[in-house]
Formats: C-alpha cells, sequence, structure tokens
C-alpha cells in the first residue's frame, strides 16, 4: 500500500500531502472499527482513502481546520515585499497614545457599572440596555432579542447616555 501516493492523488500534489498521508494513516488506527478493517487489505485501502478524502475536503474536518486552514505560505499565498514597501512602511509616523481618550473610557466604563448597582431604581435598566445597544447598535434588532418595544430601548438607551454625560461633567471629567 503506497499511502502518500493516495494522498497526492487526492490533494493533487498539493505540499501537505504527506500531512494528510499521515493524518490518515493516525485516524485509521485509532478508530474502533480498525482491529476488523486491518484484517481484510481491500477494506483497509478503501477506508483510509475515505478518511483522507473527507478530511481534505471537508470544510470543516479536523485536517482541514488544523492544517489547511492555517498554512501561512504554501504555492498561491507567497506574497513578494519589496524593498519599496517596507520603506513605506517603516516612514509612517508612531501613532501616540491618547491618554485623555482611555481616561474617559475607562469613567465611563466605572458609571456603567455603579449604575448596575441600583438594581432599586431605573439605572440598572438604562445601563443594561445601553451596554446591549453598544454591542448591537440596531434598536430594531435589540427589540427583537428581547421582546421590548424599540421605543423603550431608545429611551433608555437616551437616557443612559444623558446621565453618563451628566455624571462626567459633575465629577469634572469632561
Amino acid at each position: 500500500m503506497n499511502i502518500i501516493e493516495w494522498a497526492n492523488n487526492i490533494s493533487k500534489g498539493d505540499p501537505l500531502a504527506t500531512e494528510l498521508a499521515h493524518y490518515g494513516i493516525e485516524q485509521f488506527m485509532t478508530h474502533k472499527r480498525y482491529p476488523e478493517l486491518s484484517q481484510r487489505p481491500g477494506d483497509a485501502k478503501g477506508f483510509i482513502i475515505a478518511i483522507m478524502r473527507n478530511s481534505w475536503w471537508g470544510k470543516k474536518s479536523e485536517f482541514s481546520r488544523i492544517h489547511k486552514a492555517h498554512r501561512s505560505d504554501i504555492g498561491h499565498r507567497k506574497r513578494a515585499v519589496t524593498d519599496e514597501y517596507m520603506d513605506r512602511l517603516l516612514d509612517q509616523p508612531e501613532e501616540l497614545y491618547d491618554f485623555e481618550t482611555d481616561r474617559l473610557i475607562e469613567s465611563i466604563q466605572g458609571l456603567l457599572e455603579e449604575m448596575e448597582l441600583d438594581h432599586e431604581g431605573k439605572l440598572w435598566y438604562n445601563s443594561r440596555l445601553f451596554q446591549m445597544w453598544l454591542e448591537t447598535p440596531n434598536y430594531s434588532e435589540l427589540s427583537r432579542r428581547t421582546d421590548i418595544p424599540r421605543t423603550s430601548i431608545s429611551n433608555a438607551v437616551d437616557e443612559a447616555r444623558e446621565y453618563i454625560l451628566q455624571e462626567l461633567k459633575n465629577r469634572k471629567i469632561i
């Protein structure tokens, strides 16, 4: 049995053919039907070929996920990087870190956490909907997901936004 040749045929000469052959052998030897099939060479050949074919062509197969999808520079994927391109990349100005924006974001996150502690009032509700809206900024979609009317969601988001802005001003953050 020339399993590497079978793998070359299945993969049409791809550089991963040897890896496919090894994967096929491993899957065959660890399969629950191995003791039965290993006694009948014709059946074993068909079984190994089926494993390799399904592993190579199956988009969701373990082999495709691990080997084919993550190879970096095989064949047509190679990309030549010229000196001019590298010079252009190196000449780009370095972006400075914006501490003010970072401080503002942290302040808003802190306010949202404070709002969530208000379980008896409306702040908790507004905070939750505001955070959901940040993840999915579409009132209609949120309404479908939560069974809360669209207008109620938009009102809660607006109230949360106004509360956050007012608190940022009261605390002299903005």
